[in-house]
């Protein structure tokens, strides 16, 4: 797992890759590398896509973590994100930019320890090298399923959308739904199969997944809020 750590405050930081060393002690699956950074400027100027978790403070010398966040979130939207403050209010912004968690300071072993247990859980769903064989008269292509936002019928076609692409399929959607149950796509009505990775928010009847407005009908609501809920908390 690579981990980037926002902290102006050494010994704060110093703290955290403590916790984080002791994780490891404790775990012994869990590897994992970490790189620290004091200004959200600095991070920004050399912040990688690759990065799979973020503990970014919120007060720092130049900048909100706040706005660190919207401007890393502009770039990678896969990343998970957790804040770290002693400011609760400025926490909850957290779901503007789809924060996972915050942490609350002082920091203490057994808190950041649960933390990071369900961030893993999460992370670790979202990681798979299943991959869907995509046919056309030009022969076959194969995309990762990972990357998949959603899944659209349309009369006889499925047309398979991820965030660089969208692509007509012959198919249907039992038949993807079925597929890709082991990543807990679900859906919010007949016609979409959603990946619960790439959901941003729920407002009402629908639902933004990677910036797309689907709607959610009556039918699908409550199994599809509660597998996104049970995703997003780090329970599936």
């Amino acid at each position: 797992m690579k981990i980037v750590i926002l902290e102006d405050d050494a010994v704060q930081a110093l703290q955290i890759r403590d916790y984080l060393s002791q994780y490891q002690q404790e775990h012994a699956g869990f590897q994992y590398e970490a790189k620290t950074y004091s200004t959200g400027k600095r991070l920004l100027e050399s912040y990688c896509p690759d990065t799979d978790l973020l503990l970014l403070d919120i007060q720092l010398p130049d900048m909100l973590g706040i706005d660190v966040a919207r401007q890393i979130r502009q770039r990678d939207p896969r990343v998970m994100i957790i804040f770290v403050t002693n400011l609760a209010q400025y926490a909850i912004e957290g779901y503007s930019v789809q924060a996972f968690d915050y942490i609350l300071k002082p920091i203490n072993a057994f808190s950041f320890s649960k933390k990071l247990d369900r961030a893993i859980r999460v992370i670790s769903h979202a990681e798979s090298d299943m991959t869907l064989e995509i046919r056309s008269r030009n022969g076959s292509r194969w995309i990762a399923a990972d990357a998949v936002t959603y899944i659209e019928v349309r009369s006889h076609e499925v047309c398979i959308h991820t965030q660089q692409e969208s692509i007509r399929q012959w198919g249907t959607l039992a038949q993807y739904e079925t597929m890709l149950r082991p990543l807990h796509f679900v859906r919010c009505n007949a016609s979409f199969l959603v990946n619960p990775k790439y959901v941003r928010t729920v407002v009402k009847d629908q639902v933004d997944v990677a910036r797309d407005m689907l709607p959610i009908s009556r039918t699908f609501r409550k199994d599809f809020l509660n597998t996104l809920a049970q995703y997003k908390g780090g329970t599936l």
